[in-house]
């Protein structure tokens, strides 16, 4: 009877143990989405506005020379 309860406590800790390591993988793999989502929004950002700059720049060096 002590073998049978020992082995469904182990069953039981280890079922525990795999359910609970398989949470924290699915999480940390769905936070690197996130944090990768946010850094491809950010660099989109941050080429439109060089993008911005760099056409300013353009213009400046249009009316530059046209004076």
């Amino acid at each position: 009877m002590k073998i049978l309860k020992f082995t469904l406590a182990s069953l039981f800790i280890s079922i525990l143990f795999t359910a609970c390591t398989s949470k924290v993988q699915t999480h940390v793999v769905e936070s690197n989405k996130d944090d990768i989502s946010k850094l491809l929004k950010t660099l989109i950002e941050k080429e439109k506005e060089i993008n911005q700059l760099n056409q300013k720049l353009e213009d400046c060096k249009k009316a530059k020379e046209t004076e």
